[in-house]
């Protein structure tokens, strides 16, 4: 672990090197350039993850006549799901994959911060935005509380433009819909307000430049996600249309 965070230090030295030679010499620029790379680097993990929710959706009207043929055997009609989703290349973990990976980085670079913190007494470059970036705000009632309002914001807007993109699942019923369609809005209903104030909790809990390193996280998530859907989706959905034209 030690040689994880010591590595991280290193990057993040390197990259507050650059921004300093580009007129930007503060540590909070490098918190935000080591923040892009890594939602470059996840960027095609991104793309499998949304597309493996689409097809997933795509297959309910299938999983559920598994559900009907099979309800009887719980263990046959699980490993009747999984047959579809591998015949289709769908993964329901694909989804946890990004997470799993942020997760670790995220630790590593929180103890990083505070590699840092014995050179942040009088030193000007730990300050960006109005906030040092290896000191933990809290609770308080001033400009700095303006940093987890911005990590729940983000999220927030994170979480729906997830949701308005995404594909709506298909219902037997038009005028009721089954348990598995309602279970799924009600969860992706309760993420979008319980995830924006956990976020905003966190934030408010660790150093400020966890937070920048979150709210930058955030934003390049939103325009990666409108990317993918408007852009990378239509895309692929134009040529599947001109192809089964021809």
């Amino acid at each position: 672990m030690s040689t994880l965070i010591q590595g991280m230090t290193s990057i993040l030295e390197l990259l507050f090197n650059f921004s300093s030679a580009i007129g930007l010499p503060y540590w909070g620029v490098a918190i935000i350039l080591f923040t892009i790379i890594i939602k470059i680097l996840l960027y095609p993990l991104q793309v499998k993850q949304m597309v493996s929710m689409r097809k997933i959706t795509e297959l309910q009207p299938k999983v559920r006549e598994i559900q009907k043929k099979y309800g009887y055997d719980k263990q046959k009609m699980n490993m009747k799901v999984m047959e579809l989703y591998s015949q289709e290349k769908a993964s329901p973990y694909a989804g946890c994959l990004p997470l799993l990976i942020q997760l670790p980085i995220l630790l590593i670079f929180y103890r990083a911060l505070y590699n840092l913190t014995a050179r942040a007494s009088n030193d000007p470059s730990f300050q960006f935005l109005g906030f040092n970036i290896t000191e933990t705000y809290g609770f308080t009632l001033d400009y700095h509380l303006l940093l987890p309002i911005i990590a729940g914001v983000t999220t927030y807007f994170m979480t729906k433009v997830s949701m308005a993109n995404s594909p709506k699942p298909v219902v037997a019923n038009d005028k009721k819909k089954d348990n598995i369609a309602a279970s799924a809005e009600q969860t992706q209903k309760i993420m979008l307000y319980v995830m924006p104030l956990f976020m905003a909790y966190i934030v408010l809990s660790l150093p400020s430049g966890l937070g920048i390193y979150i709210v930058t996280m955030n934003i390049v998530s939103i325009l990666q996600t409108i990317y993918i859907y408007k852009v990378l989706f239509k895309r692929e959905e134009k040529k599947a249309k001109l192809k089964a034209e021809q």
